[in-house]
């Protein structure tokens, strides 16, 4: 028994994508869809489980041509042996790409996280005054050891009030550090 054709209607439902995205990929060459007798387009089973592995590698930053060159690199031309390296060497390339983007993905899951926790702190005193002295706050740590979106976003005043040093080339830590002797500074 053959499987029963999708049409596009199943793939934008099994896909989350829409009909001119799913048309899109089609005109370039990433799906394939027959048609029926009145001229709808009918996509194999396995061309949804190809669509959904597209938008995978395009929320993950994939261009479209990275995309079309993986999905077409045995087809490229050339012997089996020299597209399995070219695959091989692709592949290699985005997985480097992809372990950094998931490490600044988790530092910043992190930092937002705690930012996230230190915002009922903020929000009793803003309960109570609208317009508060942030700078003055003895219920949070200084604004050296705050997590950066913290620092960045609801500090940011007390940032900008500040003089600019250059950071040096021992990376954030130092500037972590020169945040901090600013606090004891401001406190003497």
């Amino acid at each position: 028994m053959a499987a029963r054709s999708l049409t596009l209607k199943d793939m934008i439902d099994g896909s989350g994508c829409t009909p001119r995205t799913v048309r899109y990929y089609e005109r370039e060459g990433l799906l394939r869809a027959g048609r029926s007798s009145g001229g709808h387009r009918l996509f194999a089973p396995a061309e949804l489980e190809r669509l959904n592995f597209i938008v995978a590698l395009r929320e993950a930053g994939w261009t479209l041509d990275e995309v079309t060159a993986l999905l077409s690199v045995r087809e490229g031309g050339g012997r089996d042996r020299e597209a399995l390296a070219r695959f091989d060497a692709m592949l290699s390339d985005h997985v480097a790409k992809l372990s950094r983007k998931i490490a600044v993905l988790e530092q910043l899951r992190t930092d937002l996280g705690h930012t996230t926790a230190l915002l009922p702190v903020c929000g009793s005193c803003v309960a109570v005054d609208d317009d508060i002295a942030c700078e003055r706050c003895d219920r949070l740590p200084g604004l050296g050891e705050l997590p950066r979106a913290f620092r960045l976003s609801w500090r940011a005043r007390e940032l900008e009030a500040r003089p600019f040093h250059e950071p040096r080339a021992d990376g954030e830590a130092e500037a972590e550090a020169e945040l901090e002797g600013d606090d004891d500074e401001a406190a003497q």
